[in-house]
């Protein structure tokens, strides 16, 4: 009979009241990051999270480092695509052509989790030149917008969201 009471106990402690608790406490203290950390656009439209990685191939858009899931959140993982795999000179190929030039050594290595949104800040600088030019932008202008967006790494160098830097550019367009 004990055992039954403190089952029942603990289960309610511990599989009610704390994730309640811990729930409304994220509500009251950080809702944006609580509810997805959700980004919309002019029209109030969800366009995806500042938490996730998004597919960006048009020449006008700056792109995400390469997702071994392809960017699909319930497959998201990281791939086994060594710096020395014979695979990653066809990739360097491949991803020398889409950017209409040398890519940046940081767009030929995967994401760990294959959805990281961030991009090291020298990565982003280096396609300046093929987004101001495809928009028609002063690519200074652009390198200046692009450095104020920037946050400061975790560990690493300082990042830049890509996903909120293409929403930004969309919204400059739009005005």
């Amino acid at each position: 009979m004990i055992a039954i009471r403190t089952l029942l106990t603990l289960t309610l402690l511990l599989g009610v009241g704390y994730p309640l608790a811990v729930t409304g406490l994220a509500q009251l203290m950080f809702p944006w990051q609580a509810n997805g950390s959700q980004l919309t656009n002019g029209k109030q439209q969800l366009i995806g999270s500042a938490l996730l990685a998004q597919k960006f191939e048009r020449a006008e858009y700056f792109h995400s480092r390469p997702s071994a899931s392809d960017f699909a959140t319930l497959g998201g993982g990281a791939s086994n695509l060594g710096m020395s795999s014979p695979l990653r000179a066809e990739f360097a190929k491949a991803e020398a052509k889409v950017q209409g030039g040398d890519p940046s050594p940081t767009l030929l290595t995967r994401s760990a989790s294959g959805l990281d949104p961030h991009l090291p800040l020298d990565a982003v600088q280096a396609q300046v030149e093929r987004v101001a030019k495809q928009r028609g932008l002063d690519p200074a202008a652009l390198t200046e917008r692009v450095q104020s967006g920037a946050q400061a790494g975790i560990l690493g160098p300082r990042v830049v969201n890509i996903l909120q830097l293409n929403l930004w550019l969309d919204k400059d367009n739009d005005a």
